[in-house]
């Protein structure tokens, strides 16, 4: 046990022995309040040593069976909330993070310290402690922060711990109300977790990613020696790193390995059927498929975790130093409105004037700014104030007040400020990290540099064929039958209207720096390739087709076009 030791040299010798009567009290308290006070109850006996008394060790597992009840229930209901406040949010937060935290100290003090005594206990040991550092990781994504400190070198260390007494595969219940799990299955999955530090998924993102992982995982091995055509991820069980990628390495004898590649073929297939609406008929694969976050957390999981087509995200340009205020809007809707406003008024200025008999390609090259003229667009359209912090020719760093659950990964952004004058920069958020004051700073990629509103109709549905109204159950004749994506529900609300021929749209022109090509932003449930779209832009209408989506999120897509309508 020498290699558990230096984590807990200053253990002091049995003080005292105690009843642990208080669990008690705990009846009567709320949720939360039952929480804090069985964590400080907890950390006084831990200083205590009272735990090495066999009878305060059954105790210990009986309170931390009925805790165990009480945390699951918060930690569920907190994932699901939408709206909660800062200070509800940072309570519930610590209270729960630290009481897994006081557990897994627990935990693996015994396990150091009293493992000839407890050798019969040692499974539980081992899996609770494991379990209990698992949510401790958990609970710091949930609020976009990194693993507690040295927690991925003392989860190494309990897995070793079970290679030694060859307990990987034994099948050990942590707790009465969860499915038995080896030691080798929960050390894969918190590691494959910690492979997504620094994405800045969502509570409800991160549990998907878990459940998916838990079944999924059930049957992959932990490997000791390395086979380059079966094994992706490793683990250096003598560092405090969670999983890594393998790519120019050389083994090394306290390397772990494990082939996952059936997970990635799960997750590709898992896109296909959400992509084509395909319902699957095994359950759980529906359920995973019919999660509100399903595509996007996969895409973020096929990108991190692929064989295939890795490309790890790295800024391709340095960002400089700025500070700069802006004011920002967070959503396809709200950035359609916002670009609405500001043509409007360049409208009423006459600033459009250039719009006559010129072509489509002479009116987007003469759509220049006039610096000399004041800035009159700069507006405050129910948008957020925010901080430009610093920023490249690729994307920038914002600092705004917002709640983490009120942006995502994806999510599109506008931008405005006085110095950019009449334009809005559009941009998706990349990454999401909580900073002071209740504030987040927020990585952006940048899609362009100027966007423009328009309205686009599609030709083939002139005249409806049936009449539509939101919010009944039966919809005769879909008028989406031959759209790339299947599912209505983002589409078929206020956000859009209720004409499925007409819609707004968002076009981007050719950037040096960004853009090859024109592109639109568009409804996702209007991408066809089929149709042909009578699209509005600068002034002119133009006859086109979709030829291909690539960024999307939500209710909307990113395409190409073509103006030849002839193919």
């Amino acid at each position: 046990m020498a290699f558990l030791q230096n984590l807990f040299k200053n253990t002091s010798t049995p003080k005292m022995k105690t009843s642990m009567d208080w669990m008690s009290q705990i009846k009567g308290m709320d949720d939360l309040s039952a929480i804090e006070f069985a964590t400080a109850k907890l950390g006084d006996e831990f200083k205590t040593n009272a735990f090495n008394n066999p009878a305060n060790l059954e105790a210990l597992f009986t309170i931390d069976e009925n805790t165990h009840i009480i945390v699951e229930r918060i930690t569920t209901h907190f994932i699901h909330i939408e709206h909660i406040s800062v200070e509800l949010e940072e309570r519930v937060s610590n209270a729960v993070f630290f009481y897994h935290r006081q557990l897994f100290l627990i935990y693996f003090s015994l396990i150091d310290h009293f493992y000839d005594q407890y050798q019969k206990h040692i499974h539980v040991l081992l899996a609770r402690a494991i379990r209990n550092a698992t949510q401790m990781v958990k609970w710091r994504y949930y609020n976009y922060q990194s693993a507690p400190a040295n927690v991925w070198l003392q989860i190494s260390q309990l897995y070793l711990l079970a290679e030694n007494i060859s307990l990987l595969n034994a099948k050990i219940q942590p707790y009465a109300d969860l499915e038995p799990i080896s030691i080798s299955n929960a050390y894969i999955q918190v590691c494959m977790l910690g492979s997504l530090e620094g994405l800045s998924l969502k509570c409800e993102q991160i549990e998907l990613v878990c459940k998916m992982l838990s079944i999924w995982t059930s049957k992959t091995t932990v490997d000791k020696v390395f086979d380059q055509q079966q094994h992706l991820f490793y683990v250096d069980t003598t560092s405090n790193k969670p999983a890594k990628r393998i790519r120019t390495f050389k083994p090394a004898s306290t390397y772990r390995y494990w082939d996952f590649d059936s997970v990635i073929s799960k997750i590709e297939l898992c896109m296909s059927l959400i992509e084509f609406n395909i319902s699957p008929k095994q359950p759980f694969m529906k359920e995973l498929v019919s999660h509100k976050d399903a595509f996007t957390t996969f895409e973020i999981l096929n990108t991190e975790w692929s064989r295939v087509d890795y490309n790890r995200q790295r800024r391709s340009e340095d960002r400089n130093r700025a500070a700069s205020s802006a004011t920002t809007t967070f959503g396809f809707k709200e950035v359609c409105e916002q670009l609405k406003q500001v043509e409007n008024i360049k409208m009423q200025r006459g600033e459009r004037g250039y719009l006559g008999e010129k072509s489509f390609e002479e009116r987007l090259a003469s759509h220049n700014i006039n610096r000399n003229e004041p800035n009159i667009i700069y507006m405050d359209l129910s948008t957020d104030h925010s901080s430009i912090i610093d920023q490249s020719n690729r994307g920038l760093g914002l600092h705004v007040s917002r709640h983490p659950h009120e942006v995502s990964l994806g999510m599109l952004i506008g931008i405005s400020t006085k110095e950019l004058r009449n334009r809005t920069r559009l941009g998706i958020i990349k990454n999401i990290r909580p900073i002071a004051h209740g504030e987040l700073h927020l990585g952006v990629e940048l899609l362009s540099n100027i966007g423009f509103y328009s309205q686009a109709e599609n030709m083939g549905l002139k005249t409806p064929k049936v009449a539509m109204s939101i919010g009944e159950s039966t919809v005769q004749d879909n008028y989406f039958a031959n759209t790339v994506f299947a599912d209505t529900s983002s589409f078929l609300d206020s956000s859009f209207g209720t004409d499925p021929s007409n819609f707004t749209c968002i076009f981007l022109p050719k950037e040096q720096s960004l853009s090859k090509q024109e592109t639109l932003i568009i409804p996702k449930l209007q991408y066809n390739k089929n149709d042909i779209f009578k699209v509005q832009i600068l002034g002119e209408e133009i006859l086109l087709r979709f030829t291909k989506s690539f960024e999307r999120h939500g209710n909307w897509v990113r395409v190409t076009f073509t103006t030849d309508i002839s193919k």
